[in-house]
């Protein structure tokens, strides 16, 4: 089925034709000319072979040309594939800072495809999500991929990924003009480059990733052997002898469960630094994170300086593991206390909230009022491995929390209104009876 487009194209192909016969004609005359001047022969085959080689060298790129200037003419905003293809480019997509490679992927998208926007679906991928350009672009709803269809999209292309099935959708073209077969074709060859494209950039940023983590688990291990393992064993120490003192035996009691507390904290913590990309497996349980924070607050050893203000809303049970959870709030704490330097104010939030698919989930908030951070650091550091605004952090705590967050199907982020203005970080969890239908349903 020929398109317009391809008639066209037919057209620069005649043209070119007839112009390259031309360009052998004069070319042949011209040869000859030559020739007779020289030698004083009328005709010659050398004449012949210099003016077929002119033509056929210059034919290709002729209807090439002629193809261009058609297209300028008439399908200014068509795809170009070849075109597409070398600004889509993988090798410095790889270069990009690891956060910000679906949006530049999205943006060259728009910009080659002729679309006002759009979007990475990779909601049915572990550990994916929704990407758009730009970021206020319309998001589909979960189940319209399969469908195929979304108002405000005029495409949903199904593209191969590492685990799961992805899609890209696109928006409407900048012109308004409805998309063509031979359009659609070529978009959907432009759709499978751009997933190898994304595929290679992500593989670029894990090999890095790995390298710098198999270096950091060679000096963490001495680390480990040399330093964490004596206050492990002096801590212990003290568990067992502090029940023979002249304490008050309620105190006595209190420091022997936080000391055991800070005992094993540390020893998970020497597990997960070993290897920061372990699995991470929660036993999930219906959990009261209510009653969690509150004895997370309790029995911890705050600063004197240190004031923490509990507003707590009823929600419901979240699907949950107390000890990852319990985890993941000390080290928020540890953070606040830390950005802070051991005083002023420390508020712990419990809400109900929704997800932008409209989903209840319940939200836990620890603000503080510490040194705060750049919406720079927040976008492109922030839970990433060893990043850290802290002079003597590792950079992994948050980087931890975000992988058991969504290990439970949840979400962490952070805001800040800047340097010195503090900081509140929101952890959103699913609800157990969410959990339990969707467990029900299979």
């Amino acid at each position: 089925m020929f398109s317009f487009r391809r008639w066209v194209h037919s057209f620069a192909y005649l043209a070119a034709t007839l112009v390259a016969i031309a360009v052998f004609i004069l070319v042949l005359m011209l040869a000859e000319s030559l020739v007779y001047m020289l030698t004083g022969e009328p005709v010659s085959a050398w004449s012949m072979a210099i003016a077929a080689i002119a033509a056929a060298f210059g034919y290709a790129p002729l209807v090439q040309g002629m193809q261009r200037v058609l297209d300028q003419m008439f399908f200014r905003h068509q795809l170009d594939m070849l075109a597409a293809i070398r600004q889509l480019g993988a090798g410095d997509l790889a270069q990009l800072p690891e956060q910000d490679v679906e949006r530049a992927l999205l943006e060259r998208i728009c910009r080659v495809s002729y679309r006002h926007y759009a979007a990475l679906d990779e909601r049915g991928v572990p550990d994916g999500g929704w990407f758009s350009f730009p970021a206020n672009a319309p998001t589909a709803a979960r189940d319209a991929a399969l469908k195929g269809h979304d108002a405000a999209y005029e495409l949903c292309l199904k593209i191969p990924a590492a685990s799961g099935t992805a899609w890209l959708w696109l928006g409407p073209r900048l012109d308004g003009s409805l998309m063509d077969h031979e359009e659609r074709e070529s978009l959907e060859s432009l759709a499978r480059f751009s997933a190898m494209s994304l595929e290679h950039a992500r593989l670029t940023h894990q090999q890095a990733e790995a390298a710098r983590l198999d270096s950091f688990s060679r000096v963490t291990r001495q680390l480990h052997s040399h330093d964490l393992k004596n206050r492990l064993h002096d801590l212990s120490f003290l568990a067992h002898h502090l029940g023979s003192g002249k304490l008050e035996e309620e105190d006595i009691q209190r420091m022997l469960v936080a000391i055991r507390k800070v005992t094993g904290r540390m020893q998970m913590l020497m597990q997960r630094m070993a290897d920061p990309n372990a699995p991470v497996n929660p036993t999930i349980i219906p959990l009261d994170i209510v009653s969690l924070l509150k004895s997370t607050i309790r029995d911890r050893l705050w600063p004197e300086s240190i004031h923490v203000h509990q507003c707590f809303e009823v929600v419901p049970a979240v699907a949950g593991d107390a000890d990852l959870l319990q985890g993941v709030f000390e080290n928020l704490y540890d953070n606040a206390v830390q950005s802070m330097q051991g005083q002023g104010d420390i508020t712990v939030r419990v809400l109900p909230v929704r997800d932008p698919q409209g989903t209840p989930m319940v939200q836990v908030e620890v603000t503080d009022q510490g040194s705060g951070m750049t919406d720079a650091f927040i976008r492109h550091k922030l839970f990433h491995l060893f990043a850290t605004s802290k002079s003597n952090g590792l950079g992994i705590g948050l980087y931890l929390s975000r992988r058991i967050v969504r290990a439970h199907g949840g979400t962490i982020a952070a805001s800040s209104e800047g340097e010195g203005k503090g900081s509140t970080f929101s952890v959103c969890l699913p609800l157990w009876q969410d959990r339990s239908a969707q467990e029900e349903a299979l």
